[in-house]
């Protein structure tokens, strides 16, 4: 999801080009996404590029109750400002304008010396935004079993789980 924006940045501000997005995949320390879909619009702006797209895909994860593999189909919206760090395209065109810039002023979205404009991290933002905070494999999801550690969902297991706080034990032995 690399696209060259050269002969954008070179453009007239407000000429934009839309690209579609066909069955990517990120990979991410929580999980990963696969199967993204959409399209992105990218425009040019005074300053940089503007993407605006729709995207969606499916991030997959461990389920919270069982650990098997959770899917879960995800859609977002994007809408982000990529700033330019190459002034080869002539006179302000760089919004860095050929001033000496240390690396952690460099934007979060910024477009290389290359001209490429790199819209995974926008996506996995997006993503990572939308994946629910409990995954589960599917909503009625019995778990694994506190006691004998069985998938209740594969392999049911007859063991009694009593959840009682050992300081309130002695209220169950109280008849009323």
């Amino acid at each position: 999801m690399i696209y060259n924006v050269a002969a954008l940045l070179s453009g007239e501000v407000g000429k934009s080009r839309v690209y579609a997005i066909e069955n990517e995949s990120i990979t991410h320390d929580g999980g990963d996404f696969h199967g993204i879909s959409g399209d992105v619009k990218l425009t040019r702006t005074d300053r940089g590029i503007l993407l605006r797209g729709k995207a969606m895909g499916a991030g997959i994860n461990e389920c919270a109750r069982c650990l098997e593999t959770a899917i879960a189909v995800l859609h977002i919206v994007l809408e982000e400002e990529y700033f330019p760090i190459n002034s080869d395209l002539g006179p302000g065109s760089s919004l860095l304008r050929q001033e000496v810039v240390e690396e952690e002023e460099i934007p979060e979205f910024w477009i290389d010396e290359s001209n490429d404009l790199d819209t995974s991290e926008a996506i996995r933002q997006g993503f990572i935004s939308e994946t629910p905070l409990v995954n589960l494999c599917k909503p009625e999801c019995a778990g694994i079993c506190p006691e004998c550690g069985n998938n209740k969902n594969t392999d049911p297991c007859k063991c009694e789980i009593r959840n009682v706080d050992p300081r309130l034990a002695r209220l169950l032995d109280m008849k009323i």
